[in-house]
């Protein structure tokens, strides 16, 4: 967000006066988007260009100094400028005519300064050095640029989502992944956005959910894009978030900051019923100890150091940051939480991360940049069975290691061929683990999971039910090269391609589970297992799998006429996943995608536009699809009756149900596992927009979006439609392979399907290929859809105060989320449950889970002294739709996973059937007091986050139904039989609660 400051002027004696210098940020961004544009034209005041002029820049901080000359148009130009301040000189035959000071260039986006130059013997001459309320003609898409102005303004959370959530149509995603920690852009689900760090692609390359970040201390500024993003960017269907971290200078200073949020000072969120008001369930939080009654404190330190390690040559920026929560009276490092499994938490609290920026330029024109971090930890976990009613914990549980993080380093290259060629490259690696192991000799551990199934007691000291080992790595370049063709043509061209390695060794402890249910309830409450039936679960998945990506782009930006500036984009996707054997089985290529905008500067002064957008947006196919659909996964459940139960709590069993196998364990072939007609996914936008400057610090602009899901990526099980499709070819046979659950596919849904397989191992039905038309599968088509409109008014800083604020109203509708499903909690990236079955898909159109209808943000800032300032952030947004979720009525296939069809009271409810959560609003509130001692910058600083303490409920339970205790399946249709949920509608998660944030900042 680029916050404006007052005109300045200063005098220097000449013979010429610059009388404008108009700066214009643009938001589509450069190659790399690492680095900054500054540009403009020479005209005299009758109009005419003057060309021939020798324009120098030099870096304020750095020394780098660069020289052009306008051309016969008058135009001059510096692309590939690092972040900064530019001091800037014109001279013609020697000497000096005009001078500006701290020109502000940004990483994202041009910069603009325009000089009008007077004839005649003038011996002042007036400089604007900064800007006022101003808009950016030649962009066509949809941006926000955040610095670190605006930050140390205005209370914001120190994360990326929170940073996200500044921008008009971003949304918070539901608390199911991550405490709420992600954002959806434009309707899509919060696992379509890609997060970058200097232009490293930090994201969660198996499930899109978020990815690495580093402490504030370390960034200079963040770019949300949330639409109409160029040719150069990629693999994205939500937003774009990149974050410029800080550079070294000449000048060698370093600092510190502590943040400090202290237990007193933080509220405790409502608890959550369990099925009445005596039978409550307390709510747990990364900030409060449920068995103690107490709360957490947090406490951020971070040092860095800043300076040149060569003058002008050669510059470093590093940080260490260290995090830790301790429990208030409790000597000990540790947190408690408590999560959905009754189960209480101790885990190691003290987190370190070593973060690097080395910028060497090799000389005016040549830079190269190291951005390095590491943030790798192994936290041990003890785990403890909690007690709601009596608000204690029992028994330990077991042992075990939270692994996270891991390190990340790039280099980046940019060079100034010619006036009129420059290019830039990368090369980059980041690790990233998310590993929770079981302690002991075998870190997946040996003792199998056993629990009751509605108290969710624990027997038989394990650990986790589902211990993992998940290691990552990206390996990535990229190459872009800029044309300035003429006065009228940028071309841009590059290249961009991704390797991602993922190692997987999931299981059940012990490689088993036993669910226990029907139990003698007595008994149970003394920790005594009495009960009549039980669940078996079977659950191994390991291997290693691989997915590659690769792009190349052509991009034209064409000044068509004065006024009207065309961009037009093209970019071609290649997406590649191999199994576990490292057989490709995903290989789609030529996905083309066009980006075509414009934007029309209506006045031709730079005040108001009209900007209009289109572009194809694909997505890479999950490599977590790799992982569950391409390997060897083993995963069954069987329930039996209970004969009797050992001293190890290991059931001795009679009376079986058929086994629910939905892996079998073995690898299929490519050909078996994903249809050959699949095309992957992506989506259309279309933006249409208008912007106004209202005087020097007043803007208005008005916005309307539309996208659709044109092509959506799931399996289905198509054991179903195989079957009628044999049957109807091949009169008299079946497919006895058609379980019901043995063919999952990857496809496109609602699209007919093309299989190679033996549909009865060996019958007289024949090993061969079926195409399976759409209308016999009975699978519909994937659909989602948004439109938005975004009305905005800004008022810039004058050193006294300044207003941001948005309305937006907002639909997003459809059957189909997108890659992650909230409505079940699934971050099954691309194999959510969604079309698994015809019968879940009944009813399933309606309200998506992102749909917010109206939102309202509102950001300022204001200075009550000179060294003191407030600040205030407030969001207001509509309840999420709420649904009805049971065993399906009439779908035996449907109704073996558990409630999840779109069903109530054994009738179909439609998506959002039952209305909408409660309205949330929330009000920030921050104070900065700043100094100045013996020439050192002091900062002290509180924030209050939800100064209302608003409590409402962000998410219900939306499990109408559960599984029967006492008739658990009907034996003769195969169906499962639920019983009304005493969980049904009750809140299942809150707004965060009231905390308090003091902070001090020093640099020396």
């Amino acid at each position: 967000m680029v916050n404006a400051k007052n005109n300045t002027s200063k005098v220097f004696k000449g013979s010429v006066t610059a009388v404008a210098v108009f700066l214009v940020f643009a938001a589509t961004m450069p190659a790399m988007a690492l680095e900054g544009f500054l540009g403009g034209r020479l005209t005299n005041q009758g109009g005419q260009v003057v060309d021939g002029v020798q324009i120098t820049i030099v870096n304020d901080a750095t020394g780098l100094t660069r020289t052009a000359m306008s051309d016969a148009e008058g135009n001059y130009k510096f692309p590939l400028l690092p972040d900064g301040r530019y001091s800037l000189e014109t001279r013609k035959y020697g000497f000096l005519i005009a001078q500006a000071k701290a020109v502000r260039v940004l990483n994202s986006g041009k910069i603009f300064v325009n000089l009008t130059l007077e004839r005649g013997d003038i011996e002042r001459i007036s400089i604007i050095t900064s800007t006022t309320a101003v808009i950016d003609v030649s962009s066509s898409g949809s941006q926000l640029v955040v610095d670190l102005e605006f930050l140390n303004k205005v209370p914001v959370a120190r994360d990326v989502t929170s940073i996200a959530m500044l921008a008009p149509g971003t949304v918070k995603g539901d608390d199911d992944f991550g405490s709420g920690n992600n954002a959806s852009f434009g309707g899509s689900s919060v696992g379509e956005n890609t997060y970058f760090v200097n232009n490293i692609n930090v994201t969660n390359f198996r499930n899109g959910l978020g990815g690495s970040e580093l402490p504030f201390e370390m960034y200079q500024g963040f770019e949300v894009k949330t639409g109409g993003y160029s040719a150069e960017f990629g693999r994205s269907t939500g937003g774009v978030v990149n974050a410029i971290t800080k550079s070294g200078s000449n000048e060698f200073a370093w600092g510190s900051s502590v943040y400090f949020q202290p237990s007193s000072l933080r509220a405790k969120a409502p608890d959550t019923k369990r099925t009445d008001d005596t039978d409550i369930k307390q709510s747990g939080s990364a900030y409060y100890d449920v068995n103690t009654r107490t709360q957490i404190s947090e406490t951020n330190v971070n040092v860095w150091a800043s300076g040149a390690l060569i003058e002008d040559k050669l510059f470093l920026f590093g940080l260490v940051n260290q995090k830790s929560r301790t429990l208030d009276g409790v000597d000990q490092a540790v947190l408690s939480i408590t999560n959905s499994t009754n189960t209480m938490l101790y885990r190691e609290a003290d987190e370190t991360l070593y973060a690097l920026k080395l910028d060497w330029y090799i000389t005016d024109e040549h830079i190269l940049e190291l951005t390095a971090w590491d943030n790798g930890s192994d936290l041990a976990v003890n785990a403890f069975e909690y007690n709601h009613d009596t608000r204690t914990t029992a028994k330990p549980i077991g042992e075990f290691i939270n692994r996270r993080g891991g390190k990340t380093w790039g280099l980046t290259y940019t060079g100034v061929l010619t006036d009129d060629l420059t290019v830039s490259a990368q090369y980059f690696e980041n690790e990233a683990n998310y590993s929770n192991l079981n302690a002991g000799p075998n870190p997946l551990g040996s003792k199998p999971a056993i629990y009751e199934r509605f108290s969710d007691k624990n027997f038989g000291r394990f650990g986790l039910r589902r211990p993992t080992i998940q290691d990552d790595k990206r390996t990535a370049y990229r190459f872009d090269l800029d044309w300035f063709v003429d006065d009228d043509h940028t071309l841009s061209v590059g290249v961009d391609y991704e390797d991602m390695q993922a190692s997987e060794d999931t299981r059940n402890s012990g490689n088993v589970a036993y669910r226990y249910e029907g139990c003698d309830l007595d008994k149970l409450a003394k920790d005594i297992l009495d009960c009549t039936r039980v669940r078996k679960e079977v659950y191994i998945n390991k291997g290693k799998f691989s997915t590659k990506s690769f792009a190349t782009y052509l991009e034209d930006v064409w000044q068509v006429s004065d006024n009207l500036v065309a961009r037009l984009g093209l970019r071609n996707e290649t997406f590649e996943n191999y199994n576990k054997a490292g057989k490709k089985f995903i290989d789609v290529k030529d996905q083309w995608a066009p980006r075509l905008g414009l934007s029309w500067d209506i006045s031709g002064k730079g005040t108001t536009k009209v900007f209009a957008n289109y572009g194809h947006y694909y997505l890479p196919v999950a490599t977590n699809t790799n992982i569950r659909l391409a390997g060897d996964e083993l995963f069954t459940r069987q329930d039996f009756d209970v004969v009797s139960i050992g001293d190890d709590f290991v059931p001795v069993t009679a009376n079986p149900d058929p086994m629910l196998v939905i892996a079998n364990g073995e690898l299929k072939s490519t050909d078996e596992s994903v249809s050959s007609s699949v095309e992957p996914m992506y989506q259309k936008e279309y933006i249409l927009g208008f912007e106004h400057v209202v005087n020097d610090f007043w803007s208005v602009g008005v916005k309307g979006t539309y996208r659709d899901l044109a092509s959506s990526l799931e399996d289905v099980a198509i054991d179903a439609g195989l079957d009628r499709y044999i049957q109807s070819q091949f009169p008299g046979e079946s497919c006895t392979q058609c379980n019901g659950f043995n063919y999952y596919l990857l496809t496109n849904p609602g699209q007919d399907v093309t299989v190679t397989t033996d549909p009865d191992g060996d019958g007289p039905v024949p090993f061969g290929t079926y195409i399976i038309p759409a209308n016999v599968l009975g699978y519909p088509q994937a659909q989602r859809q948004y439109m938005a409109v975004d009305f905005t008014v800004n008022r810039a800083w004058d050193h006294l105060w300044m207003i941001n604020a948005t309305y937006t109203w907002a639909h997003s509708w459809g059957n189909n989320e997108g890659f992650v499903r909230s409505d079940n909690d699934q971050d099954d990236a691309g194999l959510t449950s969604n079309f698994d079955q015809a019968g879940l898909t009944h009813g399933a159109n309606g309200n998506l889970p992102n749909d917010r209808r109206h939102q309202v943000k509102l950001s300022g800032a204001y200075q009550v002294i000179e060294n003191l300032n407030l600040g205030a952030n407030f969001n207001f947004t509509t309840g999420r739709p709420r649904n009805s979720f049971g065993y399906h009525p009439t779908d035996a296939f449907a109704s073996w996973y558990d409630a999840e069809s779109f069903v109530q009271d054994g009738e179909l409810s439609s998506r959002g059937a039952l209305g909408r959560t409660a309205n949330l609003w929330s009000l920030d509130l921050s104070a900065t007091y700043s100094l100045d001692w013996d020439g050192n910058d002091i900062s002290f600083r509180a924030d209050v986050f939800n100064v209302t303490n608003n409590d409402k409920a962000t998410q219900q339970n939306e499990k109408n139904e559960r599984r029967s205790q006492t008739t658990p399946s009907d034996l003769v249709t195969g169906r499962y039989i639920g019983e009304h949920d005493p969980q049904f509608g009750l809140a299942s998660a809150y707004q965060t609660p009231r905390y308090v944030r003091f902070s001090v900042s020093a640099t020396f």
